[in-house]
């Protein structure tokens, strides 16, 4: 008799996890727009965004063993001995001081952080070695900055409300490019705490519990932009691009913020936000004309 064999074979986890966040990722990238809708839309975008982002975490922890890299700290502070590396195009510094919430926050987000000295040593050992700040004389009207344009030069830098594009506010002044760029690096310390934008808990950690977290946990909050190793620098893991949200101002901060418990060791994700600070489910009832939660009790 002929036995036909079935070659049983199927996918492992990891290979699951990656076309999971890979389709979640090509969904939440589509931004649709109509006539007068543009708020709904951009909305609506959000919630795919919001999980896309989940998901590509969940994926970079697993294949690359940590948390993503190079996140914007959503602070302008003071750099300390702020020095340019010309092999990076960037500048790096050993501390920030004098922290304050960057200005281009939406007021609905800036209303739910608070600026908060932390020992950074949990994120070191999720593998965030570095977090980026906004020189601190560029938040507000022009000013010299402390720290070099991309090209090494000294750099000056418009009013923050005129930003061109308020998503790159982290990344290095490019001077040929207009009022954008005016951030540096700070390679993090165990022991040596620098300032943080902390979720504020809310009344019995009321605040925490609605993003996922624990009540008496202290979450960070992080911007998620394409100078983060999330974007390009995975090996398994790579978003082209960081979303960004169409709902807010024109010169306002508009990428995704991404909550991470430092209460633990090594720190964890618990939640990725809008630009507002809407969990998903409230961007789903901003979608539908219902109104966004404010997490704030």
């Amino acid at each position: 008799m002929n036995h036909s064999q079935i070659n049983k074979s199927g996918f492992t986890l990891l290979e699951v996890l990656m076309v999971v966040a890979m389709l979640a990722i090509v969904g939440g990238a589509i931004i649709t727009n109509y006539g007068g809708l543009d708020d709904k839309a951009a909305s609506s975008t959000g919630v795919h965004s919001s999980a896309a982002l989940n998901n590509a975490f969940t994926v970079f922890a697993a294949t690359e063993g940590g948390l993503p890299n190079n996140l914007d700290s959503l602070i302008a502070a003071t750099p300390t001995a702020p020095a340019f590396v010309a092999a990076e195009a960037d500048n790096a510094a050993t501390g920030a001081s004098a922290g304050v919430l960057a200005a281009l926050l939406s007021h609905s987000l800036e209303d739910k952080l608070t600026v908060t000295s932390i020992d950074p040593e949990p994120l070191l050992d999720a593998g965030i070695t570095r977090i980026r700040y906004m020189d601190l004389k560029g938040n507000g009207a022009g000013a010299t900055l402390d720290i070099k344009g991309a090209d090494g030069a000294v750099t000056e830098v418009d009013n923050i409300v005129d930003i061109d594009i308020p998503s790159r506010a982290f990344e290095v002044p490019q001077i040929a490019d207009g009022n954008r760029g005016r951030g540096y690096y700070v390679n993090l310390v165990a022991g040596a705490s620098v300032p943080m934008a902390v979720w504020n808990a809310g009344v019995n950690g009321v605040n925490n519990v609605m993003v996922g977290g624990e009540p008496g946990s202290v979450l960070v909050a992080f911007g998620i932009s394409n100078v983060s190793s999330l974007v390009g620098d995975g090996i398994f893991t790579n978003l082209s691009a960081a979303p960004f949200h169409g709902g807010v101002a024109k010169n306002a901060y508009n990428l995704y913020v991404a909550l991470i418990d430092v209460n633990v060791e090594p720190a964890r994700l618990v939640a990725v936000v809008c630009p507002s600070g809407h969990l998903p489910d409230g961007e789903f009832a901003v979608s539908r004309g219902q109104g966004g939660h404010d997490h704030d009790h």
